[in-house]
């Protein structure tokens, strides 16, 4: 009875070890609403940047760049790994750099996104090895439709497919042994694919396109009808919604997404089968970005044709559910538009690349639940000392922000070019914001933290808290600046009288705060955060 007791209690404990350790590696998880990325145990938003393509290239360089992403205050960095680099000679690779990026940030104290450069980058094909390179039979290219052929790997050579995920599987296995304390949090997949043409026209690809749509599509837009992203639904019920046909027969319009959405269809699948086999070896969450659609009337092949967009992100879906999430790269200024389309119940947000704004980071992370905003060339705003300090209100309020995440009790706001007001509900309460400092952006963002509680942070705006309900008036009762210490709640000053116009609604400003990074100081404007009490007028 003894042995069997003990055989019992052994059983179990080795069942709890294994559940234990899943849960630690890092995850997609969903909670409520809202999904999350959980690093050992506990929700991590990614306050990080990404590098420039070539500064993880050795560690020598990189060695110069860890004391800047310090002082620029991110929990993160993102750094690329190239298959060339990584598999020199085919079947021969070189560990020593995955290795010393994923050390040197242990060290820093930073977690890691990896990207894969490997059969793409930003539509092109310069980040293969030679050996791929040298041998155009084996590992064929795009062909036009003239019959050229450029430098740029087919998505339909399977080759390539297979030399890629081979490549990839082994970088997986690598980080697996070498990062036993998660380091490595997340792994782009390729980098802004597609081709710069309405399609390939290899005859592989030619057959493909007067053959059937794949059952696994239909069956998908079936299924998801009511959700679709506008152009896909308004290019498939404009063909009659068919379950059966050729790609000209369910998508053919005068934007040629039926070229594309092949184009999308190839590419998803291929990349799929590289994540699949990364996942294989060691299943982190995986992501793929693209190359935004600059204008609504581009057609495919002006933008990369066949990345994942938002237009076609259901074929992405469809095609590959071993991809986690489908990430804009965002530098155009309809910022608010396209953080909309790519926040999906099906699709968080992670915004892997963007230009270097405070404002866009607030936003993001409370309106849209962010599971990362990373501005890229990151070590260049290093001299950006207002970011840092927005950085640093950010991580002061992470805490906060990942506990009110999927809520419906947190709202970011944003001033949108010539928008001098905005209008946010939270709960019971409709806030009032007007933007005070001319055309400059004002940008914060708002917790329900009570019944008759919020915390505020941001810059350059005057908030009105006003009852949804028209029949009832809320008024504000305190205003209380300062900061959380060790997630408690510590007032600097109450505020009254001129400050909030006898509280008739809450100032925003600015205040200066002296930065010191490495040997120099300088004063700069900081975001302010608020605690404000509400009351309603009987």
């Amino acid at each position: 009875m003894n042995r069997m007791f003990l055989f019992a209690f052994l059983l179990t404990s080795f069942l709890c070890t294994l559940s234990v350790s899943a849960q630690e590696i890092p995850q997609l998880r969903h909670n409520g609403k809202t999904t999350q990325l959980i690093v050992d145990g506990k929700p991590f938003i990614m306050v990080s940047g990404e590098l420039h393509n070539s500064s993880s290239s050795t560690i020598s360089y990189l060695e110069t760049l860890w004391p800047k992403l310090i002082d620029l205050g991110l929990n993160s960095v993102i750094a690329s790994i190239s298959w060339e680099q990584f598999e020199p000679e085919e079947g021969k690779f070189d560990y020593a750099l995955i290795d010393g990026i994923i050390a040197k940030a242990k060290q820093n104290k930073l977690k890691l996104g990896i990207i894969w450069f490997a059969s793409w980058k930003n539509g092109v094909s310069s980040y293969i090895p030679l050996w791929v390179k040298k041998d155009p039979k084996r590992f064929f290219k795009l062909k036009q439709k003239d019959g050229s052929t450029s430098e740029v790997l087919s998505s339909f050579c399977k080759e390539a497919q297979v030399a890629d995920g081979k490549a990839f599987a082994r970088l997986m296995k690598r980080i697996k042994e070498v990062d036993k304390d998660h380091t490595v949090i997340v792994v782009q997949v390729e980098n802004e694919v597609g081709a710069f043409q309405d399609m390939d026209y290899n005859p592989v690809a030619l057959d493909l396109f007067k053959a059937e749509v794949p059952a696994t599509l239909t069956s998908y837009l079936t299924r998801n009808a009511t959700n679709l992203s506008p152009e896909m639904k308004a290019v498939w019920s404009a063909n009659g919604s068919k379950t059966k046909g050729t790609w000209t027969e369910l998508f053919a319009d005068n934007m040629k997404s039926a070229q594309n959405f092949l184009m999308s269809w190839q590419y998803a699948s291929y990349i799929n089968e590289i994540v699949k086999m990364g996942k294989q070896e060691y299943p982190l969450p995986m992501y793929v970005n693209c190359w935004l659609v600059q204008k609504p009337t581009d057609l495919p092949g002006i933008y990369p044709n066949g990345g994942p967009v938002s237009r076609v992100m259901d074929i992405y879906k469809a095609a590959a559910p071993d991809i986690d999430l489908c990430a804009p790269d965002i530098y155009l200024p309809n910022f608010k538009e396209i953080v909309a389309m790519y926040h999906r119940p099906d699709n968080a947000l992670f915004i892997p690349e963007s230009t270097v704004e405070a404002g866009r980071a607030f936003y993001a992370f409370a309106e849209h639940d962010a599971i990362c905003f990373a501005p890229f060339g990151i070590e260049d705003a290093h001299q950006n000392r207002a970011y840092i300090q927005a950085t640093s209100v950010i991580n002061n309020l992470l805490p906060l922000i990942s506990k009110y995440q999927g809520t419906g009790k947190m709202r970011g706001f944003m001033r949108s070019e010539n928008a001098v007001s905005d209008t946010i509900s939270i709960g019971e309460t409709t806030l009032l914001i007007k933007y005070t400092n001319g055309e400059k952006s004002g940008y914060g963002l708002v917790i329900q933290t009570g019944s008759d509680e919020f915390i505020v942070a941001g810059i350059d705006c005057r908030i009105q808290f006003m009852a949804n309900n028209t029949s009832k008036k809320i008024r504000i009762g305190h205003v209380f600046e300062g900061n959380f210490i060790n997630q408690k709640w510590v007032t600097n000053r109450m505020l009254n009288g001129d400050e909030t116009a006898h509280n008739d609604f809450l100032n925003v400003k600015s205040h200066p705060v002296s930065l010191k990074i490495a040997s120099t100081s300088e004063e700069v404007q900081s975001p302010s955060v608020y605690k404000v009490i509400t009351y309603e007028i009987k």
